[in-house]
């Protein structure tokens, strides 16, 4: 399961026929490569695509040809932003989520209308190893790196507990794959971190699902790098978490209250302290923190 990350925010401020360009130029490039790896489009949901490998014929390699697929798509969002930026649209980046296991599959539906498709607590699971992606990640369970062997390149692993599921899971980033494919994610980029000489204050509410929480925690910005942010807080959100954070200036004005982001590492218990990468960000707050970022590297 793949989706664009933060692209429901990032939407709302375009003009809807720009909103469908994109999506069709996304949508484009990720069908030709689902296609080259056998891959069976269960549907496109919005931003979203639902991909089944092993239906319906069944293949030793099902999971290696998913993964196979997964990377090709994420190597692939760089000629999607090519053409966004000729275009005239902002970029996006994708997430994507890989699961192995037994599922239904068949014609489901009424007899008004019947689709090919698939149910089952694995596909639900598939949708929540995805979104703990922030973009430009394959995240893939157990079951799908055992499935695979040791061809898979993975550069990091996680315990998470996603909704419905009794007992913790680990899940596995993927780096790229080899064998027959040879198919690997560029190196991450060193981050460029900027320490503010005055802490950025914002609070925070916990997203639960699709919700908003209600509690809303003090917070502050402490250190600036392109799209991530080294936060204290008054309490340490669980890693992976996605947050909706209110960010205000040294003056205590409201910048924004529609920022969204991603707990991605813990670096201290006492105090709170975390690092976070921004899933959507507002133009307004764009603006704000790269002008924040350059003053200090001007001084």
């Amino acid at each position: 399961m793949s989706y664009l990350r933060g692209f429901t925010s990032l939407s709302e401020g375009l003009p809807a026929e720009d909103v469908v360009a994109m999506v069709n130029i996304y949508l484009e490039a990720m069908t030709d490569i689902i296609l080259k790896y056998q891959g069976t489009i269960d549907e496109f949901i919005g931003d979203g695509i639902l991909v089944i490998f092993g239906a319906p014929f069944q293949c030793p390699d099902d999971a290696r040809r998913a993964v196979a697929c997964a990377v090709d798509m994420q190597l692939a969002m760089a000629l999607v932003n090519d053409r966004n930026r000729q275009a005239g649209y902002p970029e996006v980046a994708l997430g994507i989520g890989i699961n192995t296991g037994p599922m239904v599959v068949g014609n489901i539906g009424s007899k008004k209308r019947m689709k090919y498709g698939v149910v089952g607590s694995n596909v639900n699971l598939t949708a929540r190893i995805e979104s703990y992606t922030v973009g430009g990640q394959i995240f893939i369970s157990e079951n799908t790196l055992k499935a695979c062997g040791d061809i898979v390149r993975v550069d990091d692993a996680m315990q998470v507990s996603p909704k419905g599921v009794k007992e913790p899971l680990t899940i596995y980033e993927v780096g790229g794959i080899t064998g027959d494919y040879q198919l690997f994610l560029p190196p991450k980029p060193e981050v460029d971190w900027i320490e503010l000489p005055q802490p950025l204050p914002l609070r925070f509410t916990v997203l639960e699902g699709k919700h908003v929480g209600e509690v809303m925690y003090q917070a502050a910005i402490i250190k600036l790098a392109p799209k991530m942010a080294e936060m204290t807080a008054a309490m340490l959100p669980p890693r992976l978490a996605n947050l909706r954070l209110s960010l205000y200036n040294c003056h205590d004005q409201l910048i924004t209250d529609n920022i969204y982001a991603k707990v991605l590492t813990h670096l201290s218990d006492l105090p709170p302290v975390f690092q976070v990468n921004f899933t959507a960000i507002p133009p307004e707050a764009g603006t704000f923190l790269a002008e924040s970022r350059s003053f200090i590297i001007a001084d």
